[in-house]
């Protein structure tokens, strides 16, 4: 059967045009004029396997999504989160697209490589809630997933690494819209994925991930959603919010630990509890004012308190291994913020140990430029062997 090439062209349009990338930019990448991209992308100039995975590349999408028919991506996904958030700069969509590469390698090593099966997750969508309201769901639901997690009512220390030992694949990037918290993708293969936006604040951070995993919990059935910081205003967001709340600093723990508070020592019994769940002020009064323990009116009066406001400084990322020497942390923050995560590079250069990636695959799994790539993996111990490519 002759191979479809307007099909093709079809597929190179959409990704080009969803990543608002012009023909002029994707012409440069092949070194042939504007005008036969358009021929292109109509069918009617013959493009080369070479030019494929150029484009590939520029796309951040799996070649074989565009040379084979069938081809499992979380493209339609993909499409209707742009589609829907039309304003995402061209920046973020390019950093959305490389955080669904890196989710899709990332399953890639683990059910092929280290053959780890995947955990079922609830959906409690299904579940037959007795009323209909969302944040109550939310409520309960969290209550649902700390006994299922046997997590009691203890504080939950590294929300990233919990979420990614129920089979979810979780990274952190800066994005350049400051209102975006977070998104959640259900991707066909690869499952449940979750990008947390670098640029908040790291309690902030912590807060956005139990969001998102009420998401992957109760509404992997929309397949994409993103979350806005400002845009909390219908049921889906508020089951989420009230989810997260709930999650990480349970009912049953503040009752049996703040019976009354005293005005005179409202801000420090706040601040005591934000440190010790590592969630922002905000959560914690929110968390006060739900359980009646403060009034309304108290609520208004406090929430704009300087004094409640955590420096940065003293909040200690999970995500960075403490053993690690300060420039090495210095490193693996940059790292974070452009996409990557200490466990993917971690599970990939196991793999390449373990022979079950070549060397080129490694550098080509982190997305770096390649001498960028080498820098990282000769800091981190990795070193090319003998007739590794």
């Amino acid at each position: 059967m002759a191979f479809d090439y307007i099909l093709l062209g079809k597929k190179l349009r959409e990704a080009r045009e969803s990543l608002l990338i012009q023909p002029e930019e994707a012409a440069s990448k092949l070194q042939i004029s504007t005008d036969n991209y358009y021929k292109l992308e109509s069918g009617q100039y013959k493009v080369t396997g070479d030019q494929v995975v150029l484009l590939a590349s520029l796309y951040q999408r799996d070649f074989r999504y565009f040379v084979t028919g069938d081809y499992p991506s979380a493209e339609s996904q993909i499409q209707e989160m742009f589609r829907l958030n039309s304003s995402l700069s061209k920046n973020d969509r390019i950093a959305i697209q490389q955080f669904v590469r890196l989710c899709e390698y990332e399953s890639f090593l683990e059910q092929d490589i280290f053959q780890k099966k995947s955990k079922p997750l609830p959906n409690y969508a299904t579940y037959k809630f007795s009323h209909s309201h969302f944040k109550k769901q939310g409520a309960e639901a969290a209550g649902f997933e700390r006994t299922r997690l046997n997590l009691g009512i203890s504080i939950i220390s590294d929300i990233f690494d919990l979420i990614r030992s129920q089979s979810i694949h979780l990274f952190k990037r800066q994005l350049e819209d400051r209102n975006i918290s977070g998104l959640y993708i259900h991707h066909p293969t690869a499952g449940h994925c979750i990008l947390i936006n670098y640029l908040d604040d790291l309690y902030r951070q912590n807060f956005s991930a139990a969001h998102e995993y009420c998401h992957a919990l109760f509404d992997s059935s929309i397949g994409q959603e993103v979350t806005y910081f400002n845009k909390n205003n219908d049921g889906i967001e508020w089951r989420a919010n009230n989810f997260a709340g709930n999650f990480l600093i349970p009912q049953k723990w503040i009752e049996e630990n703040i019976k009354n508070i005293n005005p005179e020592d409202l801000v420090n019994t706040i601040i005591s509890t934000s440190e010790k769940f590592k969630v922002n002020s905000q959560v914690v009064i929110i968390r006060f004012l739900e359980m009646k323990l403060i009034s309304e009116e108290l609520h208004m009066q406090i929430k704009n308190e300087r004094r409640l406001v955590i420096k940065s400084q003293e909040k200690f990322d999970p995500e960075i291994p403490q053993n690690l020497s300060t420039g090495q942390k210095e490193r693996l923050t940059q790292l974070i913020s452009h996409g990557l995560s200490w466990y993917f590079i971690e599970l990939c250069t196991e793999a390449y140990r373990r022979g079950g990636i070549t060397y080129h695959k490694l550098l080509n799994m982190l997305l770096l430029p390649l001498e960028q790539g080498y820098e990282i993996l000769n800091d981190f111990r990795t070193f090319l062997r003998v007739g590794g490519l």
